[in-house]
């Protein structure tokens, strides 16, 4: 299993796709920067932004913008996601591992814990590549009330979100052996998610099926604690379904 993690590493810091989303997340938070907008990559947009920016972030505001980059941090992460495990499924490459004594438990758990990583690594690189130009274009900034506690708790529901749909990814991978499958089901699910809110808006818990989270959320305690209940539990679902379907996939 050890090395399955450490053979998916190398490959994936070797791999050409990995630096271009690199590049591309770089230029996103350099646009925040810049001139305060990064844009939406591939995603269903349900928060629709009121007014057009007109200045770049300062140091703080990169850090909160950053923090809730969740359709591009989730477009960039299904990239890695199909270098690290669609490379190996659709090419049927995990024969190899299964070959010499690693069980179908155990390639999934790999895998599992390569995905999160690679998770927190975008949340991290996202921070610091936002934070870094914009202190030096535009200054610090000034920290509102409580800013670090909510900053933590913002990128912590980030993530979890990032995990939540990289489950979904993964299990329509390990359904479907496809990439075209994964993007349009990510776009397919981005929707259907959306919709039970709208046809039963008095459901405190349906928004949160959208799987995102921004700063403003931590002002509020019940948005934190659905956001958490909402991502852990697709999480725990689809990891399950995920695994149970590759167990029964034949050679």
């Amino acid at each position: 299993m050890i090395h399955t993690i450490q053979a998916d590493f190398y490959r994936l810091f070797r791999s050409k796709g990995f630096w271009i989303t690199e590049f591309i997340l770089f230029v996103l938070m350099l646009l925040g920067a810049t001139i305060g907008a990064t844009g939406h990559l591939m995603s269903v947009n349900t928060t629709p932004e009121t007014e057009f920016p007109t200045k770049g972030w300062d140091g703080v505001q990169a850090l909160i913008n950053a923090s809730s980059q969740g359709s591009n941090l989730v477009f960039l992460c299904i990239v890695l996601a199909c270098l690290v495990l669609g490379v190996d499924l659709i090419g049927k490459l995990y024969k190899n591992n299964l070959t010499v004594g690693v069980s179908r438990t155990e390639f999934f758990l790999a895998k599992a814990f390569v995905l999160t990583c690679i998770a927190l690594l975008q949340v991290i690189i996202c921070l610091v590549i936002a934070f870094i130009p914009a202190t030096i274009l535009n200054g610090f900034g000034t920290m509102p009330d409580g800013f670090i506690g909510n900053l933590l708790i913002t990128i912590f529901l980030q993530l979890f979100c990032l995990l939540a749909w990289l489950s979904i990814v993964s299990f329509i991978l390990y359904v479907s052996h496809s990439y075209l499958a994964v993007f349009i089901g990510y776009f397919v699910s981005s929707i259907l998610l959306s919709m039970p809110m709208l046809i039963f808006p008095s459901i405190k818990i349906l928004p949160y099926l959208s799987l995102q989270f921004f700063y403003a959320m931590t002002a509020n305690s019940e948005s934190i604690f659905y956001t958490l209940i909402v991502t852990l539990a697709v999480i725990v679902i689809f990891n399950i379904s995920g695994l149970t379907v590759f167990k029964k996939k034949s050679l």
